[in-house]
This record gives structure tokens, sequence and C-alpha cells, in this order.
């Protein structure tokens, strides 16, 4: 049965990065009508980030964009700039700015909505409790969801405030559906119910050729640079494999420290021109500290690397015990390094296969109908 999901969205449509929120909003668009209200950005993004669609913020442009995606369209909603407020440190005067912040993008969502003649719908808030709570009454779903993929409490964007927020929101909601293990747990307590669907992978992007010997001597990484990265981890294994290139493919989101000279940073890179750049991997890593933060993720990575074929190699930040048959787990610098070293030498074209069918099996198109049969 064809539905009409509005999802009101923490990550932003027209930045370049992978957001696991927009890959399932594209696969349900192919069977259901699905309406994307977009991050909403601050009057400091006006002027300072780079891939803010400023004419639709400020309505001298449409506030309503059709978006022809690959499976289908999604129409996407964009409001009026609000207050930058995650330097408010008072509970109370934070408290107050939301609510001014809320109003002023849920007139215009109530309003959007109208104009799209939205009646009867699912509301997926994603990762978004502190405008989720405000904004609420503007709301009237037939059912509502928090899709939760990271541990808040742990962000440097809402650690101060989404706490209190998401524990105050998720009892609300009809049902709560998270990325990983972990996550399900915590939030278990708070709401109604509590799903786990975790992140899968672009097939049609990743499942490229694969050989599984890569043209050069390059060990790799695909996602941000922040601080979940094990830096102490990096230039260890850098250091012990010089005739290597370490090279780091997202945004710098973190004060570096002094790297190896045979690590580098790439910078960002569209998704479509990553396999390009991983086909020359001879490992994909992910070196990630064990947080709080890191303990709840579900990194998306892992299922890239492997439906490229590529070894992957990580640190035991979190339980990947579903893939501990197709990657190498790590629990020490020492361990790390020798794992690194013995993918590399012993990979070969059954194993590249098997990574590649592992990974089939985690399509964005899977997780999709997991959602759709969820909601």
């Amino acid at each position: 049965m064809k539905k009409v999901i509005v999802c009101h969205s923490f990550p932003a449509w027209d930045t370049p990065y992978i957001k696991s929120t927009i890959e399932l909003l594209k696969q349900l668009s192919k069977d259901h009508r699905v309406i994307m209200i977009d991050y909403h950005y601050t009057i400091k993004d006006l002027f300072f980030n780079k891939f803010a669609p400023v004419k639709n913020i400020l309505g001298t442009g449409s506030r309503i964009r059709n978006q022809i995606t690959d499976h289908g369209e999604i129409e996407l909603i964009s409001t009026p700039p609000v207050l930058p407020i995650n330097w408010i440190k008072s509970a109370k005067l934070y408290d107050w700015a939301a609510k001014l912040n809320s109003r002023i993008v849920g007139r215009s969502i109530k309003s959007q909505l109208k104009k799209l003649g939205v009646e009867e719908y699912t509301l997926i808030n994603a990762f978004n409790p502190i405008f989720g709570y405000h904004t609420r009454n503007f709301f009237s779903p037939k059912k509502s969801i928090y899709y939760c993929y990271d541990e808040i409490s742990g962000t440097d964007w809402s650690g101060k405030h989404g706490t209190h927020y998401e524990e105050i929101y998720m009892p609300l909601v009809d049902e709560v559906i998270c990325t990983s293990t972990t996550l399900q747990s915590n939030k278990l307590p708070l709401a109604k119910q509590v799903k786990f669907i975790p992140n899968g992978v672009n097939l049609d992007i990743f499942l490229a050729p694969h050989n599984e010997k890569s043209k050069g001597n390059t060990i790799g990484y695909v996602g941000a640079v922040d601080k979940r990265i094990d830096f102490e981890l990096i230039s260890y294994c850098a250091e012990n494999l010089p005739e290597y290139n370490f090279e780091f493919y997202g945004p710098v989101k973190t004060e570096l420290p002094p790297l190896p000279s045979n690590v580098s940073l790439m910078g960002s890179v569209e998704q479509h021109m990553l396999p390009d750049k991983m086909q020359n991997f001879d490992v994909g890593l992910i070196p990630f500290v064990k947080s709080k933060l890191t303990a709840a993720i579900y990194p998306l990575k892992i299922n890239e690397y492997l439906a490229m074929g590529k070894p992957v190699v990580a640190s035991n930040f979190s339980d990947l015990s579903d893939f501990s048959k197709v990657a190498e787990i790590a629990d020490s610098q020492e361990e790390f390094l020798k794992a690194i070293k013995r993918s590399i030498r012993y990979n070969s074209r059954i194993k590249t296969q098997k990574r590649v069918e592992f990974a089939k099996q985690n399509s964005w198109a899977n997780r999709a109908r997991e959602f759709a049969e969820a909601i």
C-alpha cells in the first residue's frame, strides 16, 4: 500500500556527504510519496555554509523543490532561517530560543504541507528531537517515528541539550528505529517500541568491477575526519608501513595532530566519485576510538568497502560481530597493524567475492523494505 511519508530531517539535502536518512528516502520514494523537510539552516549559514540553498531558505526561490532521484521523486521543503542557538549553555534560555525557532519553522511547514495537499501521513523525525518536540503541535500524523542513528549525547552540535530533548520526545512518538543494537538497548527504556534497522549500502554506486589486487600501495579511509578517528593508531600504522600511502577521503571536522608524511587528507569527494578512489585501496580502514559516541555506531563505510570487495580492518569500537567473517576487528595498535598486513598478504578472489556477496544483503533497497514494513 502506497504511503505518504513526511520526514522532518536533521541531515541536509544539498550537502554531498552520504547520509542514511537520504539514502532511505530515495529508496522509499520508489513505492511511496516522500516529502522531506530539509535541515533548518540558521542565519549564520546563509553567509558561511556554501551548501545552503539560500534562495529557497529566504523564499526568493520556491520553498518546495521536486528532486528526481534514480528511484523516484522527493518533494523537498525549505524553511525560513532560524537563530543559531547551539552556543547557549543555559537550559532555560536554550529552551526559550528553541521554542522561538520552532514557531518559525513550524508555521512554514504547516503552510507548505497544506499547499502540497498532505492530510494523512506517517511522520519520521530523523535525529531531530529538539525541533521534533517543539514543533509537535504543527503536525497531525497517523503515526510518528523517531529515527535515531547516533548517540546524541556524544555529538558536538547537540551534546549539551540534545539528550534532554530526546528523553522527553521519544515517549511521545509511536516507535523508535535505531541503526545499531547498542542504540536500541539505550533507547528501549524511553520509548513505546524500539526496532533495529542497520545502515545499508548504495549498490548502484559501490558495486563496481572488483580486483583482489589494487593498483598501488594505498590504505584508505572514507568518511568524516573528526574526533572519532584514533590518530595515534593511524600514526603508528603509517610509521610502521612507510611503503604505503594512507589516504583519507572526507571533510576534516577536528583539529589535527602532526601526522606522518605518508598520511594524506584528500578532502571531500562526491559519492559517485568514491569508487574510483576506493578501487586503489589495498585495505579499507575504520580506525575509531572507543567512546560513548562510537559504541553506538553501525558504520556506513563498512558495507561500502565490502561492496567494493576490499579487505576491512576496524578497531574494536562497537559491536561489529555481524562482520566477523568478512572483516578484521583489532583490539590494539599492534593487532591493527598485523591485521592490515594479513589482509593484504592473504587477499584473494574468493575472499573478494565473499565480501561482495555479504554487502549485497545489506543494500539500501533491502533496508528500505524493512523500514516500510516497520512504519
